[in-house]
């Protein structure tokens, strides 16, 4: 084996154990089966129920929708999942069926949404709200030194200090709003804010 081939292995064997130290996130999904026919009962045409909100945030609402989902056993576990999952280390999604049967609205200039033609039964709410903000802060320009010297010329202390400079910045928030509502009776308007 020569230089060139000990030097080539040198370094692939420590990428290799690298990668594999890198684990990439097991998806996780719930384990109750997803009940079609429930979520379709609960969000079928023929519902006579309305839900009205507000988006109770000022926003560039960058992302300018709400999300509606019916809360059957499956979407339940998926909320219990993510509510453990406090850090965010896992990957935990709906089945791709489970997803189909959410209802988007638009959020209005306002900050008002309404979904209707609902049925009884809990359903979850969630919407995005990004807002652009102004924050006030220092920042360094530069650095200052003062040397002192005793009265015979001899350098006794040094230091040094920041030169800061006042100034303002833009920053974005992220935040995600959710609630679950509860829809009793048939022709019910629920009136909630996000």
């Amino acid at each position: 084996m020569n230089t060139r081939s000990i030097g080539l292995v040198t370094i692939l064997i420590p990428l290799v154990f690298q990668l594999q130290a890198q684990k990439t996130p097991k998806v996780t999904s719930p384990n109750t089966p997803f009940n079609k026919v429930e979520a379709e009962a609960m969000i079928g045409k023929d519902g006579t129920c309305t839900i009205k909100g507000f988006v109770s945030k000022k926003s560039n609402y960058m992302v300018n929708l709400v999300e509606l989902y019916p809360c059957t056993d499956y979407f339940l576990e998926f909320l219990e999942l993510k509510k453990k999952d406090k850090k965010g280390k896992k990957a935990i999604y709906l089945s791709d069926e489970a997803f189909s049967y959410r209802i988007l609205t638009m959020i209005g200039a306002d900050g008002s949404f309404e979904f209707k033609g609902l049925n009884p039964g809990k359903y979850y709410l969630q919407t995005r709200v990004v807002q652009t903000k102004v924050g006030n802060g220092e920042k360094q320009v530069g650095t200052e030194t003062t040397t002192t010297y005793n009265g015979l010329g001899i350098q006794v202390g040094q230091g040094s200090r920041a030169i800061m400079e006042k100034t303002r910045y833009l920053y974005q928030t992220d935040e995600n709003l959710a609630k679950i509502v509860e829809i009793g009776t048939n022709g019910q308007v629920i009136n909630l804010t996000l």
